[in-house]
């Protein structure tokens, strides 16, 4: 055979072994087994330094340990730095746009958790402003079935966005009247799922319910502060049906009606049925002392230790 045909087979050898990596990897993403693909991933770039697929993965995890809430100081100062470091590699020598786009994406937000803001403003700069994204102009450039899946899932992602904003926003509202803020997002949800069909968001409406239950403690108002804990549960209880059944949700509400919900490409930093012992740790906070020896709330916890 020929040196060509050698350095032909050298070659598909090499991306179907990066394939296995990176599908592995996604396997241990969506188990939130962080540590083993931090093992994974550093060893193969050791392996393949140059592999830019490799290098984006690995920059994702770098930044989630950053972000971690477990994570001392120590901890996340070492892995902004690694996660700086490989976006500012990539943005020097990668020409893979969505490897680029997440590198800038990554660096903004490690720059503003930093307080450096100027080099968060200069990342930001750069992009296009929202109009001009795929997301939003392929509707555009497609015809019959696919144009209106494309336009549909336009609607997912303002949902998604809309929550992200709304914490971002709500805390301007007077204490006490907080939650009134917050279920906008609820009641964007029954305008665009009108069939109740939220799939994934359900663990979403679950975390907005928290922060509707977090205002109302302020006030000590004991009716809606466990009305709002156990709408927490029920939307956590919901959520966690879906994914363990990993069965397709195909939604039905008409703005999302072509849009297929697939519970086993969910992703977390952790396992999902982990989240009750998490959210028992919410319910055990102080801010809720006050309605501690409430029957009502005292299922709410027997609930989340048996679950």
């Amino acid at each position: 055979v020929t040196v060509d045909w050698l350095l032909d087979l050298d070659s598909y050898k090499k991306k179907e072994e990066i394939a296995k990596i990176i599908e592995q990897e996604t396997v241990l993403f969506n188990q939130g087994n962080t540590e083993e693909r931090l093992k994974l991933l550093e060893n193969a770039i050791k392996k393949y330094p140059n592999n830019w697929d490799i290098k984006d993965h690995l920059m994702n995890v770098y930044f989630t340990i950053a972000f971690d809430e477990n994570s001392d100081k120590q901890k996340i100062e070492e892995y902004d730095q690694k996660t700086i470091k490989t976006a500012l590699n990539i943005l020097d020598k990668c020409v893979i746009d969505y490897i680029r786009y997440n590198a800038m994406h990554l660096l903004v937000l490690t720059y503003t958790a930093r307080k450096e803001l100027d080099k968060a403003k200069a990342i930001v700069e750069k992009l296009p402003n929202m109009t001009i994204t795929r997301d939003f102009l392929w509707p555009q450039v497609v015809t019959g079935e696919e144009r209106i899946k494309a336009t549909q899932n336009i609607f997912f992602t303002l949902v998604e966005m809309f929550c992200l904003k709304l914490k971002a926003t709500y805390g301007r509202a007077e204490v006490g009247k907080r939650d009134l803020v917050l279920l906008k997002y609820e009641e964007l949800l029954k305008t665009i799922y009108e069939n109740g069909d939220y799939g994934f968001l359900h663990l979403r409406l679950s975390r907005i319910y928290y922060l509707c239950a977090i205002d109302q403690a302020e006030i000590q108002d004991k009716y809606k502060t466990t009305d709002y804990l156990s709408k927490v549960l029920e939307q956590l209880k919901i959520f966690l049906n879906l994914y363990n059944k990993k069965e397709e949700i195909k939604h039905t509400s008409f703005l999302v009606d072509r849009l297929v919900d697939d519970p086993s490409g969910w992703q977390f930093d952790e396992n999902p049925n982990s989240f009750p012992k998490e959210v028992l740790g919410w319910f055990n906070k102080n801010s809720f002392d006050f309605i501690r020896d409430d029957e009502n709330f005292k299922n709410l916890i027997k609930e989340l230790e048996q679950m």
